[in-house]
């Protein structure tokens, strides 16, 4: 509103003119009336913003894929295959299970997580936080018991903000009548894994206990993923993926993280011999993501990984690619693909179901073949190091060896914080599960697999980008219709201005951890004036926003794969100021902005007065601080009113909940207060402004989304509704190119305005 004392004899007049023709006031248009106004802040039509930047943002990969239109649409159709099938996981689980409503997951039933990933309150300074903080995981239920239906009435979680019980030992919990459960989506039972079966969906496992997802009863159902479902939607325009940022940038071939892991190798065929090869392809972070969960214990695979028992990528290879009798498996074997699905409908096996191509085939045609052929060659893994058999020469099988590999690293970093057994199990390697017999083999193309899996899903869900919002057709043309008006236009401005929600949900894509926000990584450590009025460095696009007290999970806070830090903040200040080596390249080390800004504390002694603090530069004593802890990757908001229940933590149900949190400045502030965002405050607003948020939060949906047409169709599924095994689920048939009938509902039906038990002009303050 800088215009408005430039220009205070016109708005006078210009109230007046509204109050008596039209029943609108300046304040209820505010300063943003035009697209070119809404462009002077960030925004754009996404479609034209990513016209502009040359496309969605993919890596080169002329080196891995073969040349032409062919090999490209095969490239693509693989990855849809591979996301919707559902013999891909140990027990009938898709990718697509728990993606499939807008790219998230709406169910009701046995959805809850009782906290597992919760740690002790117990910071060590202001660089270590809670980076060694003991996980002590809450296993007990407050919303409901495990297999039981969530209700309006339970949300949101938290209705008593600010307040928590200090336990003894350092354990914080929940007030009464609040929750610290996580509203995410129900996976596997717990089993451990025995073995793939090559052409068959289903793998061999055996049952495990389970101590904490069991009914009342004491029957054992699905476990339930400790954060709550993302959507894949636009999800390739993120710089890195998962709520706390593990799916790394670079994608390495074999797990997510990326760079953060130095010893991740492919194998290559050349010079007629298997070599490693190490590898980082940019703009990869959803391929990154997307080799997590097929392994993972909570949402798609058998396996105990607390007693070095999983399953691994050339196994599920060797399951999907492998012949049995002849045949390798069909792919959607027993899911129909619609004929006249966008992307595979021409490998539609309609009337019947499944796919009329095989993955083998698929993946010769779009991958080059020193990626996929080795005659004669076998692979096994001693560990994560490939052992290579020639052809004609034996392959010893080590005594007592056991397969531990990325997996059991990938489900710690997962589910609690690594080096910590998430329920107080010793790694045993001597048990029965861990598999201590023969090193399994596998031919090249197995040995791969992730590598297909990751960048094919990753090409698949690249076309999903819904960018024909109510709000993109008004940025394109200014007119108002039915689904932009005057009201939206409002809650516009609130979004912008009085709300402060475009400081972390900026650009076209609405969220400030895009790929454009990151500039390839001179845009990720950031100096930044926190919530206590200090300053730290922070990773850009992670933010705390004290929906949970940080301990209940310390996100972007947690650690990788070697026990470094997720945060490339913390990893600059590990070697820069306590001399711990990062055994990788920290990615935006270099580009630390030397600018003073809102902080009024120099960042560092910019010696080469290129703006930037770069490594040979160190920061200055008041930047020797992170707040990293409890932070949280932002969320785009494109069909965010399909997409509930809400934040990491699902703890809000409808999306005038989530306006009140914000207006009263979150739920715990106070305790948070180290880590917590400098944007998180008391707002203010009226009930028109709020109202009027809402309404322009609802016009950021895609129509095509809402009614599943092209690229968003899709094949059958059957995904599980009880927890039990064997018991009821639903149904979802296939849908072509044009669509379905009935648009998408919002979570539990209920209409954005629902309020419910959430707290309504509360304020929360941090002193």
């Amino acid at each position: 509103m800088k215009s408005v004392n430039k220009k205070f004899t016109c708005i006078i007049l210009s109230v007046f003119v509204m109050i008596l023709f039209s029943g609108y006031t300046w304040a209820e248009i505010g300063p943003v009336k035009t697209p070119d106004d809404a462009r002077s802040h960030g925004l754009e039509d996404l479609r034209k913003a990513i016209n502009i930047d040359g496309g969605v943002p993919l890596p080169d990969l002329s080196d891995v894929l073969k040349p032409g239109k062919k090999a490209k649409k095969a490239f693509q159709q693989l990855g849809k295959l591979l996301f919707w099938d559902q013999s891909v996981g140990s027990k009938g689980q898709a990718c697509a299970s728990c993606h499939f409503h807008a790219g998230a997951d709406n169910r009701t039933k046995n959805q809850l997580n009782p906290d597992l990933l919760r740690v002790r309150n117990d910071r060590e300074g202001s660089i270590l936080g809670f980076h060694n903080a003991e996980s002590v995981p809450d296993t007990t239920f407050q919303t409901r018991q495990p297999n039981r239906v969530l209700r309006p009435g339970d949300f949101p979680f938290i209705k008593t903000i600010q307040e928590v019980i200090h336990a003894p030992g350092g354990i914080i919990e929940p007030y009464p009548g609040n929750s610290n459960d996580i509203a995410s989506s129900q996976g596997v039972l717990r089993e451990t894994f025995i073995k793939v079966r090559k052409g068959l969906p289903n793998d061999k496992c055996k049952s495990f206990d389970d101590p904490v997802f069991q009914t009342i009863h004491g029957q054992k159902v699905r476990r339930v993923a400790p954060r709550n479902t993302p959507t894949t939607y636009n999800a390739v325009l993120n710089a890195f993926n998962f709520w706390d940022g593990r799916a790394n940038h670079f994608f390495n071939g074999r797990n997510v993280f990326g760079v953060q892991d130095p010893a991740a190798r492919i194998l290559v065929f050349e010079d007629q011999q298997i070599k490693e090869k190490q590898v980082a392809f940019p703009n990869s972070s959803l391929a990154s993501q997307a080799v997590g969960p097929p392994l993972n214990d909570f949402e798609m695979s058998c396996g105990v990984p607390t007693i070095n028992n999983a399953r691994t990528f050339p196994e599920l290879g060797k399951k999907l690619l492998r012949k049995r009798h002849g045949r390798a498996i069909t792919p959607l074997k027993n899911q129909f693909i619609h004929p006249k699905d966008s992307l595979i409908g021409t490998l539609s096996n309609a009337p019947e179901n499944g796919a009329n191509i095989t993955y083998r085939k698929l993946i010769k045609m779009a991958f080059k073949e020193k990626y996929w052929r080795a005659p004669g060659f076998r692979v096994a893994f001693d560990g994560i190091k490939p052992v290579i058999r020639p052809p004609g020469e034996g392959l010893a099988d080590p005594a007592n060896t056991t397969i531990l590999s990325a997996t059991v690293m990938e489900r710690q970093a997962d589910t609690q914080t690594p080096g910590n057994t998430i329920l107080e199990e010793p790694m045993d390697t001597a048990s029965v599960s861990s598999r201590p017999v023969h090193l399994p083999r596998f031919t090249l193309m197995e040995a791969n697999f992730s590598l297909f899996w990751g960048l094919s899903v990753q090409a698949y869900q690249a076309l999903l980008l819904s960018d024909n919002s109510s709000f993109d057709k008004w940025m394109r043309n200014g007119k108002f219709t039915k689904k932009f008006g005057k009201a939206e236009l409002e809650g516009l401005n609130v979004f912008i201005e009085k709300g402060k929600c475009i400081n972390c949900h900026g650009g076209p894509e609405l969220t400030n951890a895009s790929v454009r926000n990151f500039q390839g990584g001179k845009n990720l450590i950031e100096p930044m004036l926190m919530g206590n009025n200090k300053p730290a460095i922070y990773d850009n696009g992670f933010y705390n926003i004290g929906v949970t007290p940080t301990v209940e999970d310390i996100g972007r806070g947690g650690q990788g794969l070697t026990g470094a830090p997720l945060s490339s903040s913390r990893q600059r200040l590990f070697e820069e100021v306590l001399n711990i080596d990062i055994p990788f390249k920290i990615v935006g080390i270099d580009n630390v902005t030397s600018m003073i800004g809102a902080t009024g504390k120099p960042v560092c002694h910019d010696v080469n007065g290129d703006g930037f603090c770069s490594a040979k530069e160190p920061l200055s004593d008041d930047f020797h601080r992170t707040a990293v802890d409890g932070a949280m990757k932002t969320p785009g908001l494109r069909n965010i009113v399909l997409q509930g229940p809400y934040f990491h933590n699902g703890s809000t149900a409808s999306l005038r909940q989530v306006v009140e949190f914000y207006d009263n400045g979150g739920n715990f502030c106070r305790i948070n207060r180290s880590d917590l965002s400098s944007d998180i405050l008391p707002l203010g607003l009226t009930e028109g402004e709020k109202k009027n948020l809402v309404k322009f939060l609802v016009s950021l949906t895609d129509r095509r989304v809402q009614f599943r047409k092209a690229p968003f169709d899709h094949p059958s599924l059957v995904i599980p509704l009880d927890g039990r095994k064997g018991k009821s689920t639903l149904k979802i048939p296939a849908v072509g190119k044009n669509g379905a009938k009935k648009p998408l509902d919002t979570f539990l039906g209920l209409k954005p305005q629902f309020i419910g038990k959430a707290p309504v002009n509360v304020v929360c303050s941090i002193y």
